[in-house]
């Protein structure tokens, strides 16, 4: 590779990889303990039904709402005094942005953030807020961070690699040393992952401590590229794709990210939109806790019965972050009701008159069921009758009583009655995938 290449980056270079040294993570402790948070290993509530002593890394309690205010404040802590006057320039997709943009402020370093335009506009804001400058350019983070290595070298500024960073991975595994001495029992580590960083940050701790705790990595399966690579055994990049875990939508995989962990991470795992938007419900129902979708990973991958080996062993998920925009809030909570059946979309033909519509409610209602939603279409039909399409959707108990419903509303209306299927489908209810990457 020409070291002129307009994507060349001396800290994230393929052909000398800078793998995190446990020493290296202490020494970041060190200089970062005074201003982060020390965020709790919470107990689950329900680890027996998890059959394991399942404990949660609450990183959403950093001031920023995610781990990534540790790597941004270690690594601007590291810059040269001249290169801090100057400032610096990093692409991201939100929530380093976030951290650098923050941390920028406090120690008065100036701040260009490049974000692609699909970033979510809490995200975004949060940016504007902090005082950074922010220009959106790009439709992925591979774009965006070309056109920041770019800008960086236009203006004199500062390059940041906000996702592969040796600075930033060494804050990232200040997280593991908290881990190890609030669960000092742990026997194995689950870690939502995008482009590598924080497992290659937490196993690289995880294993010098203590060589016999699993490290388990989990990815959407709508964008696999540090899966994918491990498979490969070489850096590669996948298609970019919807994904419910935005925070880890990355097509690629960092370069000292990969060398770090490739070696040391036990297993790694897939799930599907689905487990993910029930994790995220069974969060903030159950365990009462705001996660967005990357930081829901780790819980899917439990949920989904993806780690029947861990059962009564000591583990420790860790929820990345919180920042999750109201929109996507809301989406995820109701795709992960309709996964498990407790909201139903359905319509019914009945005759266009007040006895009819009524006749209808009441059954619902009877059953013990909850209108959500409902929209009326009058359609022609034969005859000199009118019909009217409605439109539902109900709020159910359980998918026993979905089922239930279902049944109800065929009997009543033989005739003109459909279900969406989504929620009676098998294959909804199952794990994505198990596999290991080696």
């Amino acid at each position: 590779m020409s070291r002129r290449h307009e994507d060349f980056d001396e800290f994230c270079d393929p052909e000398n990889p800078r793998p995190i040294k446990y020493d290296e993570v202490k020494d970041a402790l060190e200089r970062l303990s005074p201003f982060i948070t020390k965020t709790p290993c919470m107990p689950s509530h329900h680890q027996r039904e998890f059959t394991m002593k399942l404990y949660y890394k609450i990183e959403s309690m950093q001031i920023t709402g995610s781990f990534k205010e540790r790597g941004s404040l270690n690594v601007l802590q590291l810059l040269p005094l001249d290169k801090k006057k100057i400032g610096v320039v990093i692409a991201s997709i939100g929530n380093d942005a976030i951290g650098i943009c923050h941390y920028g402020a406090k120690l008065g370093i100036p701040v260009i953030v490049v974000v692609p335009v699909t970033i979510p506009i809490c995200k975004l804001q949060n940016c504007y807020s902090l005082g950074a400058k922010v220009i959106l350019e790009g439709s992925n983070l591979t774009e965006s961070q070309r056109f920041a290595r770019s800008l960086a070298k236009d203006k004199g500024l500062t390059y940041i690699n906000a996702r592969d960073h040796p600075h930033i991975l060494m804050g990232y595994g200040t997280l593991a040393l908290e881990i190890l001495e609030q669960i000092p029992l742990v026997e194995a580590v689950i870690v939502p992952v995008g482009s590598g960083g924080l497992i290659a940050a937490v196993a690289a701790v995880i294993k010098h401590i203590k060589p016999n705790c699993l490290v388990y990595g989990v990815q959407s399966e709508n964008i696999p590229a540090f899966f994918k690579s491990l498979e490969m055994d070489k850096p590669i990049q996948v298609p970019m794709q919807d994904n419910m875990a935005d925070a880890i939508s990355v097509p690629n995989v960092g370069v000292n990210a990969f060398h770090t962990a490739k070696t040391l991470v036990d297993k790694m795992l897939l799930v599907n939109q689905d487990w993910i938007a029930r994790s995220i419900l069974h969060l903030i129902e159950k365990e009462r806790f705001v996660i967005e979708g990357a930081g829901a990973c780790p819980l899917a991958a439990i949920l989904g019965n993806l780690v029947p080996e861990l059962k009564t062993k000591y583990v420790v998920a860790i929820l990345s972050g919180g920042n999750i925009d109201y929109t996507s809030l809301i989406r995820s909570l109701q795709r992960g009701l309709s996964v498990i059946g407790r909201l139903v979309r359905f319509s019914v033909g009945v005759k266009d008159d007040p006895k009819a519509y009524s006749q209808l409610l009441s059954l619902i209602a009877n059953g013990g069921y909850n209108v959500v939603h409902q929209f009326q279409d009058r359609i022609w039909v034969e005859g000199s009758d009118y019909t009217i399409e409605i439109k539902l959707v109900c709020e159910t108990r359980n998918l026993e009583h979905a089922l239930e419903l279902k049944r109800i509303i065929e009997r009543a209306y033989p005739y003109s009655s459909e279900f969406e299927t989504e929620p009676f489908n098998d294959k909804r209810m199952c794990p994505c995938y198990g596999r290991v990457a080696t």
